[in-house]
């Protein structure tokens, strides 16, 4: 069974590392800001490692899931990386909602050590980390997903090759904007019945009849009982990923005026100082003008 150094052990990646020592695999996990998750890890049997060198000596397989690229150049290639560590035909598999571009830059700059990169996007969100159902999207060498496919399996039951590295990672940007903006335009649905006096929870069950989304079911009761807590994916997130959108948009050319409308909406919301409330607070720039 392969040993594994797990990086990023936060609201996603605490369960997944469970998931991966519930199947007996070897994990070193690199210890959080806070204590708890770790002591809850390795109760489980992982070892605490202090450093992501050291959590991946004698690893042939490093898991990462933190929250944008800059956590991961640095992980990898800082002082103190897994770069410097891990021996060659190893592999790091990025699970973090990543830059493509930064994804494809590592991804050439591990191939000079022969260490694999394999882009994994995953969504499901905490109810597939905890279940071990997470969706995987791909990218990078066949070779290198087949050598990760088996800590991938612990985790997920679905797995998308979606191409060459970075390819995963834009399919989840496309996937969280995608997401954010369909959370927006429900905002306004749920609004726009507000203001012509239905009440909200009829209008959500009718909705679910007529229009049903996952956005519509996650976020929608939020935004009609006005209740946001606790936060699911933040105001302050969904902006970074907005970004990155827009970003993919500049590279390629091409016109986002929906998404750019929402993104603006989160940022209206940001500015008011709720950015590390839930996405659902969106629903405050028409309450509070009531």
């Amino acid at each position: 069974m392969a040993q594994i150094a797990f990086i990023g052990i936060g609201t996603m990646g605490e369960p997944m590392a469970a998931n991966l020592l519930k199947k007996n695999f070897s994990v070193t996990v690199l210890k959080h800001r806070r204590p708890e998750p770790a002591a809850r890890l390795q109760a489980l049997g992982a070892r605490i490692a202090h450093t992501p060198a050291e959590a991946a000596a004698g690893a042939s397989i490093a898991i990462l899931s933190l929250p944008t690229s800059r956590e991961v150049e640095a992980c990898v290639f800082g002082e103190r990386g897994l770069a410097h560590a891990m021996a060659a035909g190893s592999v790091i598999v990025d699970c973090s909602t990543s830059n493509p571009q930064s994804t494809r830059e590592l991804a050439a700059l591990l191939a000079e050590r022969n260490i694999g990169l394999v882009d994994a996007g995953m969504t499901r969100g905490i109810t597939g980390a905890k279940s071990g159902t997470l969706a995987f999207f791909l990218g990078g060498e066949q070779a290198h997903i087949d050598q990760a496919m088996p800590a991938l399996q612990a985790m997920g039951d679905t797995f998308l090759h979606l191409g060459p590295v970075g390819h995963g990672h834009t399919v989840k940007v496309i996937s969280n904007v995608l997401s954010y903006g369909t959370v927006a335009l429900v905002n306004e649905a749920l609004m726009l019945a507000a203001k012509h006096g239905v009440d909200g929870k009829k209008t959500f069950d009718a909705l679910m009849q007529g229009a049903p989304s996952k956005a519509l079911e996650g976020f929608g009761p939020r935004i009609v009982s006005g209740d946001y807590d606790p936060p699911r994916v933040t105001v302050d997130h969904v902006c970074e990923d907005m970004l990155l959108g827009q970003e993919l948009a500049a590279s390629a050319g091409a016109p986002i005026s929906m998404l750019g409308a929402a993104q603006e909406i989160y940022r209206s919301v940001a500015s008011r100082g709720l950015g590390a409330r839930d996405m659902s607070t969106v629903a405050e720039l028409w309450r509070a003008a009531k």
